[in-house]
């Protein structure tokens, strides 16, 4: 083995323990939603056309664009669903809009510190999260305006390695736009 190729070796098991150092120190868990089963899809009974907006996520997308898209085509009673902007003259149109809400400046300061030294230092947040509002209109009118507020735990800490498996005991970003879809569909099911 040459020297060069042990130097590579080098570098890219280094390159590999900081990675997963750097993304196993996380613990992420979302307010208000524990884990669950996914939620089943609803018999396809309704012969009313659907159409639904989906945002543009505001920031890194972890799986909440995909479950909107998922509800809205699959767990919905509706059997003829598409994505789209116009309303229809005859059937509903829900327009998704999603802002993300920032980390407070302090938190973000800590964030950032925390990222430099490696995670060496911790850092948290509980502020951050989605405001997330779904606009519904039915028959080319709208009905109704529904809005909900998810807020996220996140800290990060070099410590928190040993603990990292915690993530796979809360709820993830998909799952949590999921059950809030079916909350709006709760919430709107009289104009359903």
């Amino acid at each position: 083995m040459t020297i060069a190729k042990t130097k590579s070796n080098i570098v890219f098991i280094t390159g590999a323990v900081l990675f997963f150092l750097l993304v196993s120190n996380c613990i992420i868990s979302y307010k208000d939603y524990p884990k669950i089963l996914p939620l089943p899809s609803e018999e396809k009974t309704l012969d009313t056309n659907f159409v639904y907006v989906l945002p543009t996520f505001p920031q890194l997308n972890l799986g909440g664009r995909e479950a909107l898209k998922n509800y809205f085509e699959n767990k919905t009673r509706f059997k003829k669903t598409q994505e789209g902007v116009d309303v229809p003259k005859v059937g509903y149109l829900v327009n998704v809009k999603v802002n993300y809400r920032s980390p407070t400046p302090v938190a973000t300061a800590f964030l950032g510190v925390s990222t430099l030294t490696a995670t060496l230092l911790p850092a948290w947040s509980t502020q951050d999260g989605y405001d997330v509002q779904y606009i519904l209109y039915k028959d080319g009118k709208k009905v109704g305006t529904y809005d909900y507020h998810i807020f996220r735990n996140y800290a990060q800490w070099l410590l928190f390695v040993p603990i990292s498996w915690y993530n796979f005991e809360t709820a993830t970003e998909k799952e949590v736009f999921e059950r809030m879809t079916f909350k709006f569909f709760e919430d709107a099911k009289e104009h359903f």
